[in-house]
């Protein structure tokens, strides 16, 4: 069987990597994906079909990042919506460093996120993102998605929820 996406194209081979960024380039690039989302004033209605995409910006270029909190504020203009960036239950440093995973399209420049590129590559596979995930499973034997993935971030206006 032959798998294809949406479009009726064959995935991406994409492969793993690990660069080292700081914490403001962390910031930079979550400040980055977050223009992915239409400016909504607090205290208005939210129209969910609307809320997503803004100035074009299609859905392969926004990126959630995994292992910290953060809220995205979007109330705030472009450029300052993450707020309460944390790592462990602690506000992130601007000078920490931290191993980022990501995959050979972002890593290579691919949508533009800040910092990515020029980072200094700690780590690599030439294994397909997807055969290493095939793998793991059947290691594991089964799933638990309580185990497998944490959401740690939230769309906010102004500090509160935007889905409670």
């Amino acid at each position: 069987m032959t798998i294809r996406d949406a479009a009726g194209l064959y995935p991406f081979e994409n492969t793993l990597e690990a660069r080292l960024l700081t914490g403001a380039q962390l910031k930079d690039y979550l400040e980055y994906s977050a223009r992915y989302y239409v400016r909504t004033p607090a205290g208005g209605p939210v129209d969910t079909a609307k809320l997503t995409n803004a100035d074009g910006i299609s859905d392969y270029n926004y990126d959630a990042v995994s292992g910290v909190a953060y809220d995205i504020d979007i109330a705030r203009p472009v450029g300052s919506r993450i707020v309460g960036l944390s790592f462990g239950g602690k506000a992130i440093d601007p000078a920490a460093r931290f191993v980022f995973a990501v995959n050979n399209y972002r890593a290579s420049g691919g949508g533009n996120f800040p910092h990515v590129p020029g980072a200094r590559q700690v780590w690599a596979d030439s294994d397909e993102i997807r055969n290493t995930i095939i793998g793991w499973v059947r290691e594991k034997g089964s799933v638990d998605p309580a185990a497998f993935a944490s959401v740690g971030w939230r769309l906010t206006r102004e500090g509160v929820p935007v889905f409670p």
